[in-house]
């Protein structure tokens, strides 16, 4: 399985300012015998090169397929996975970090379900902030994301206020205390130590939950691995403290 990894400090010293609003639908596009195909379309797609989103329906008369004609290469269906039926997640990364701008209404792509009931299901973005994340290349260093607005088979234009923290740098200045970090789902969590150092290590999830936790312990100048609980494949919050309580906190995405 090809892992997907992207990891920055949460501080920003450059002050934010709003860009336009981001607008995602999914509208039916097509219904068979056997398929439910479903466009989705942007506006305002500028400058972003990742996201993270997660869409329900009911499993028990739909399953996710993949999805087709793409027009960014790297949105592929290997960038979505159904952990549980009815639970779409996508987890995505422009490899180069250089985003490719389409104009409004622009089909990105499209999703494709296998209809285990006649009509399949309705197919709903969840409509809380907390499902949300969205990367933008470093040219928009400046700006952030202040309001999505998702239109699916339940909503119509719903809007949906971003914090801060939906929309982050990955260019932004190295982590003091390590670098090159990798984290699987699997529970594979790997890290350089800038130096000799005592560190505490906790992982959670974007709500706060603990993954898990590692007591503080001393970590020479060099790579680590360590093992932490499987995951599902998404978005996560690494905390590490030093000694000194010097303290950095990197927000993983693992496949």
């Amino acid at each position: 399985m090809r892992h997907l990894i992207l990891a920055f400090c949460l501080a920003l010293g450059a002050a934010l300012q709003a860009q336009e609003t981001l607008k995602l639908k999914v509208d039916l596009q097509e219904i068979t015998a056997t398929e439910k195909v479903y466009n989705f379309i942007s506006e305002n797609f500028v400058g972003v090169i990742g996201w993270q989103f997660t869409m329900q329906f009911d499993g028990t008369k739909m399953k996710f397929k993949e999805i087709r004609n793409a027009v960014n290469p790297t949105q592929t269906s290997g960038n979505f996975n159904e952990p549980n039926p009815g639970e779409l997640r996508s987890v995505w990364i422009d490899t180069d970090l250089q985003s490719n701008d389409f104009p409004d209404t622009t089909v990105l792509f499209q999703l494709v379900f296998e209809i285990l009931e006649p009509e399949g299901a309705p197919l709903c973005f969840l409509e809380s902030q907390e499902f949300f994340e969205f990367i933008l290349d470093d040219d928009f260093v400046n700006f952030e994301f202040a309001e999505l607005l998702i239109s699916d088979d339940c909503y119509q234009g719903f809007s949906i206020i971003l914090e801060t923290t939906a929309t982050e740098n990955p260019t932004s200045p190295a982590v003091e205390l390590v670098q090159d970090l990798f984290l699987s789902s699997s529970g594979t969590l790997a890290f350089t130590s800038n130096r000799d150092q005592a560190l505490h290590i906790t992982l959670t999830d974007l709500s706060g939950k603990a993954i898990s936790s590692f007591a503080k312990k001393e970590y020479g100048e060099g790579r680590h691995t360590l093992n932490c609980k499987a995951m599902a494949p998404g978005a996560y919050v690494l905390r590490f403290i030093a000694e000194d309580d010097t303290e950095c906190v990197v927000k993983v995405i693992a496949n």
